[in-house]
């Protein structure tokens, strides 16, 4: 029994079926509608207990030979017992016509149909009743020989063990977050943190709709601190509405270059308007239409072959490098704010904010304040900078290794572009369970396809004419997982559990921040000159000695 969920696109996802949360840490735009248009699952073994591992149960409870039930299953071909049953002919419809009340999704039943996996038909089947290509499809099933004949097929295909693995990697393929699966239509009512009436007469007059559009229909995608991301349709059009959670220039600065950019070298969201009036939702929010193509929230790329992988870490870096060539003054911001010493800004600013909300000191970080204002970059270019450059914050072309829009501006400014540069490469240095950041430093990166760090930073330097490299890259990174670390210990403030778990897992990022800062140190120790004898001091004849803080 196959049940298939028929997507249009990914944005009419129902708001009663899908609770869609983003990581409120490092806050992403959501603007992305998957080119996928349908996801088709194996019941057994994906949304019901697999027979196979039931069978296995059996077994040992009832003292059986293991694999008795599975011969049985596999013996007799298309005329064996288990077959017949599949197929509808003996037994059970009871279950069928039960089960398939419940479901309010296209069902294509192999015992109504006299088809199973893995026969080609049924496969082909489902994709003619849903009205799809087989590459506009994601199949899963527990079972490898039904996956292979879906991947033969050309769709692509998702084998079921763990499945909570196999929900992120289907996360991934689809570019949208499906955790917090929401049961029934009443379990969210999303719509009534948005008064409707009001935003409807909104949108009517923005949109130039008539008074009998479609009713606006709200998603709700990624709640956070400082705004709230809706999913808007009305009118045949699929819209993202920002809302303003607490005083911040980042709407006003993601407004401006989201005007300012349209039309450049650089791609980016249309955006339709800014709303300061707070009559109509209670605080200003942004509203944008929504961007077609794919987005991935996993950096290990899961369902693309390692050439897909490496090509669009490649046309990431390229976009980086189209941002910090731009010549801001031919695009109207030639009066963006230039600050002096950004670096230092930077450094002083987060380590406000880690006093703030600081709860136990964290040895590593106080040792990262008293270094990283001593270890400044001295050569520090200005150019345009995203301020959030990352995998999750691009969407990618459907097909080809090419970004198509760039999201979340709210923390651009003229400043130091390694400070992109090194941000994107931060999910390089963290394992795939950190749960502030997933990372893939333990997902074997050449197997992959993914370019490695130095690899990375070699494309850049070539493409910006860099001869000199980036050899302070190190510090970059301490300052990058200091800022994590005390983003984290913000939030994690107010919640008894920043007191104990969280708190040990800022401690943790602070710490592995201190390794980079290390490093740096022994590099900048290394490149010093020498004396005749090294390591000698030539005023005391005393062997040096290296601290910490001194490097």
């Amino acid at each position: 029994m196959m049940l298939m969920k028929k997507m249009r696109t990914a944005a009419r996802l129902r708001s009663q079926l899908w609770s869609l949360k983003m990581p409120s840490l490092c806050h992403r735009s959501f603007a992305a509608i998957s080119t996928y248009k349908a996801v088709i699952f194996d019941m057994y073994g994906v949304l019901i207990p697999s027979p196979v591992k039931l069978a296995t149960v059996f077994e040992q409870q009832n003292s059986v030979p293991l694999g008795t039930l599975g011969r049985a299953i596999r013996t007799g071909g298309e005329l064996n017992a288990w077959k017949r049953f599949m197929r509808g002919e003996i037994g059970a419809e009871e279950f069928v016509e039960a089960f398939g009340r419940q479901c309010s999704e296209i069902i294509v039943e192999s015992c109504r149909e006299g088809l199973s996996k893995p026969d080609p038909r049924i496969y082909h089947l489902c994709l003619n009743r849903l009205g799809v290509s087989a590459h506009e499809a994601v199949f899963l099933d527990d079972l490898e020989l039904n996956v292979k004949a879906a991947v033969q097929l050309g769709m692509h295909a998702i084998k079921v063990g763990d499945l909570a693995v196999s929900v992120k990697e289907l996360e991934g393929m689809l570019g949208i977050p499906l955790s917090g699966f929401v049961p029934g239509p009443d379990s969210a009512p999303w719509a009534t943190k948005l008064p409707m009436d009001r935003l409807t007469q909104y949108l009517r007059k923005a949109l130039h709709l008539s008074d009998e559009a479609d009713p606006v229909a709200v998603q709700q995608l990624s709640p956070s601190q400082s705004n709230s991301l809706y999913h808007l349709t009305t009118g045949g059009r699929h819209l993202l509405l920002r809302k303003q959670q607490k005083t911040s220039r980042a709407m006003e600065t993601e407004y401006r270059m989201l005007k300012s950019l349209n039309g450049s070298s650089i791609p980016v969201p249309e955006i339709i308007d800014l709303c300061e009036d707070p009559s109509v939702l209670g605080a200003p929010f942004l509203l944008m239409e929504v961007c077609l193509g794919r987005m991935f929230s996993d950096h290990s790329l899961p369902g693309l072959t390692p050439g897909d992988r490496r090509a669009l870490y490649q046309a990431m870096q390229h976009t980086l490098c189209q941002i910090h060539c731009l010549d801001t003054r031919v695009v109207g911001l030639e009066d963006y704010d230039e600050p002096v010493d950004y670096m230092g800004l930077q450094v002083r600013w987060w380590t406000q904010q880690y006093r703030d909300s600081e709860t136990p000191p964290i040895p590593a970080m106080e040792r990262l304040i008293q270094w990283l204002p001593l270890h400044l970059p001295k050569h520090q270019r200005t150019t345009l900078i995203h301020g959030s450059f990352r995998l999750e914050n691009l969407v990618f072309h459907a097909e080809k290794p090419e970004v198509v829009a760039v999201m979340d501006w709210g923390r651009s400014r003229l400043g130091d572009p390694l400070i992109d540069l090194t941000f994107s490469c931060m999910g390089h240095c963290l394992p795939q369970d950190n749960p502030l950041l997933t990372g893939i430093s333990d997902r074997g990166l050449v197997q992959l396809g993914i370019p490695t760090v130095e690899e990375v930073m070699g494309q850049y330097c070539s493409s910006m004419g860099l001869e000199e490299g980036i050899p302070d890259w190190n510090f970059y990174m301490a300052f990058h997982l200091f800022c994590l670390a005390a983003s984290h210990q913000g939030e994690s403030k107010s919640t008894i559990a920043g007191q104990t778990g969280s708190g040990r897992l800022a401690e943790q990022v602070a710490d592995l921040a201190w390794d980079f800062a290390t490093k740096e140190g022994f590099r900048i120790f290394n490149a010093m000159p020498r004396a005749p004898h090294a390591g000698t001091s030539p005023l005391k004849g005393k062997r040096s000695k290296i601290t910490g803080a001194g490097l």
